[in-house]
């Protein structure tokens, strides 16, 4: 049965307050994630940074701040290849890592969604069948996005010295011009494109679907519901923009700020994302007739 906005949002709510588990996938892929970051700097530190310092007689307990910027930025410009290559292997591995954990959130979403509780089991058995798709879809949504960096060639080409432009705008205003134009519609040309290809990767998993079949899918859900995906985009924006006024509103009291600044991690990675996938694939399941649970067959704890 189809459900407005206002009810997917409402029920999507209370699905979550009764699964409160849906959670965990971002929590681990934050965690882990991290960790990994943790331990490549710390390979990095002792690779190429501590020799520096042992070589030159420095303590690095007792280090200036400049001398280890002066440092780092020596180390960086003798292995800068090494390190963007280094770079990118991290990158993937994250989006690898984090495409098996969203995998499982809309796995687990969807299960919740359908029966009215999900487990462990569900995030374990989503990410396994989807992890690979999932990551490959996320390529393919990259280079869609730098697709659009089309728009700047004009104006790039338009320059005669970019080292010029760079320095002085103002002696080539028409390049900066027109580049700052092709900026603007690469950035635009990103939001309409997000907007339009959000409900693809939810497409994906409930469907245990290929990434073309999922592209096109989500596409044509798109086209067939548009407004209800503006819509709910637009909600999501305004609750991180929301959130976001909330902590400059506070930043000003100290004791506030702080006990905030650990409330803002928990509601950016433990609130915000579980309800966003479940409110996604809530929303896909109702306009694609799929099954759904009746609050009377949850007695014990309707929502």
């Amino acid at each position: 049965m189809s459900q407005d906005i206002g009810t997917i949002i409402n029920k999507g709510f209370g699905t979550w307050m009764r699964n409160l588990n849906i959670s965990l996938p971002f929590i681990l892929n934050f965690g882990i994630s991290g960790l990994l970051a943790l331990i490549i700097f710390a390979v990095f530190v002792v690779i190429f940074v501590m020799p520096e310092l042992s070589s030159m007689g420095l303590d690095p307990a007792n280090i200036l701040p400049e001398q280890m910027l002066s440092i780092l930025s020596s180390v960086v410009g003798d292995h800068i290849m090494l390190i963007i290559a280094v770079f990118i292997i991290f990158m993937i591995l994250i989006m690898f890592i984090q495409s098996y954990f969203i995998a499982g959130a809309i796995g687990m979403s969807k299960i919740a969604t359908e029966t009215g509780d999900t487990y462990l089991n569900d995030m374990l058995s989503y990410g396994n069948r989807n992890v690979v798709n999932l990551f490959l879809i996320n390529i393919l949504l990259v280079l869609i996005m730098l697709a659009g960096i089309v728009f700047i060639v004009p104006g790039i080409l338009s320059m005669e010295n970019f080292n010029m432009f760079l320095s002085n705008p103002e002696e080539t205003a028409a390049s900066s011009v027109l580049f700052a134009f092709g900026f603007l519609t690469w950035m635009l040309y990103i939001l309409v494109a997000s907007i339009v290809l959000s409900i693809v990767k939810y497409v994906l998993v409930v469907d245990d679907l290929d990434p073309i079949t999922a592209l096109e899918t989500g596409f044509r859900f798109f086209m067939d519901n548009k407004l209800d995906i503006f819509l709910m985009w637009l909600i999501l924006i305004s609750i991180s923009v929301f959130v976001g006024i909330i902590g400059q509103g506070i930043s000003s009291v100290p004791i506030i700020s702080t006990i905030w600044a650990f409330a803002d991690i928990v509601i950016s990675i433990a609130v915000i994302p579980p309800l966003t996938a479940i409110w996604w694939t809530r929303l896909y399941l109702s306009r694609t007739g799929k099954n759904m649970y009746d609050v009377n067959d949850l007695l014990d704890h309707p929502y």
